[in-house]
């Protein structure tokens, strides 16, 4: 293979893996995920497109305790620069599928 290829490669590989928010806000997910227990967290949606700016950041989550939902949302918004939506993926839904498919996890 040329090395043409492998840096074509290598620029859509970063592409991909591109997501439009913030190290800061990635560092705050991270340190709110710990203190939560969360196992998993997955960014989705327009964050992901290096194309669009996005107007929030969309996030699933795996494993977050129940009693803690609300606290890790409330943190999240008060901490993150842009709105923010959260969604649990607990049951196995459609919807979840698509997110664990396509989505980036940001946190694990």
């Amino acid at each position: 293979m040329s090395s043409q290829y492998h840096k074509l490669v290598s620029y859509l590989s970063s592409c991909y893996n591109f997501a439009v928010i913030s190290e800061e806000d990635k560092t705050i997910i991270a340190d709110l995920a710990v203190r939560y227990k969360v196992r998993r967290v997955f960014l989705f949606g327009s964050a992901l497109d290096p194309a669009r700016e996005a107007q929030n950041i969309k996030l699933a989550v795996e494993e977050l305790p129940p009693e803690n939902f609300f606290r890790f949302y409330g943190d999240l918004i008060f901490s993150l620069s842009k709105p923010v939506e959260i969604v649990d993926l607990s049951n196995d839904t459609k919807f979840n599928q698509i997110i664990r498919r396509e989505g980036k996890v940001i946190y694990d």
